[in-house]
């Protein structure tokens, strides 16, 4: 990705973002539950045998979990062993899968929003930012910054496997509004989060040559 596509995406979501906040995001998530309902069961069959693979995955093993450890010496080994650069694309990974969790949960301790799941039952007034008590913690979907960190800077680096690539990520990401678990804005603000941490990241490959076009 370019700075200048980085920038565009950036300038759309954003204000997207914003607008869904304010305006959209509860119709939506209500005629989704209206509609939609029938195809919760198979969402929640995949998001939980994704969490499964994904727990097992961070299981700590000398002090570190399981994956990073992983990721960490496929690219000590491809890039100062074989002294292949491409090897970076494990180091990439790592970064942005460790940093989209741990801001995407920090913005939720900090913003509070209430779940749709609270707007279906009890329901509440204005956008639910900011709100005390339970199910407060919507915004944005870590499900989605944990998925998506994982497949998207591959998808950045393959390009020609993108498609194949999102394709569970992408489900992930419905399942959350199908599921009633988060509103749009949570999940496409989770996204741009790991474009962000991947192009952040992704100068790690090429230092001196940023893209700009």
């Amino acid at each position: 990705m370019t700075l200048r596509q980085f920038l565009v995406f950036t300038a759309l979501t954003l204000p997207a973002c914003a607008l869904l906040i304010l305006f959209f995001d509860q119709p939506l998530a209500r005629f989704i539950h209206g509609h939609f309902g029938g195809a919760a069961p198979f969402f929640a069959t995949l998001t939980a045998t994704a969490d499964k693979v994904h727990d097992a995955l961070m299981v700590h093993l000398l002090g570190l979990p399981i994956i990073f450890l992983a990721l960490g010496l496929a690219f000590a080994i491809g890039r100062y062993a074989l002294k292949k650069k491409a090897a970076t694309i494990f180091l990439i990974i790592l970064l942005t899968h460790e940093f989209s969790m741990v801001l995407a949960n920090v913005l939720k301790g900090t913003v509070h929003r209430l779940r749709p799941e609270v707007l279906f039952g009890t329901g509440y007034e204005g956008t639910g930012l900011w709100a005390t008590g339970p199910h407060n913690d919507s915004f944005p979907s870590t499900h989605t910054a944990t998925y998506f960190s994982l497949f998207w800077p591959l998808a950045v680096a393959f390009p020609k496997y993108r498609g194949p690539l999102l394709v569970l990520p992408g489900l992930i990401a419905l399942g959350r509004l199908v599921l009633g678990m988060h509103y749009l804005s949570d999940v496409w603000f989770s996204i741009w989060l790991v474009v962000a941490l991947t192009f952040l990241f992704g100068l790690l490959d090429k230092p001196q040559k940023m893209q700009t076009v």
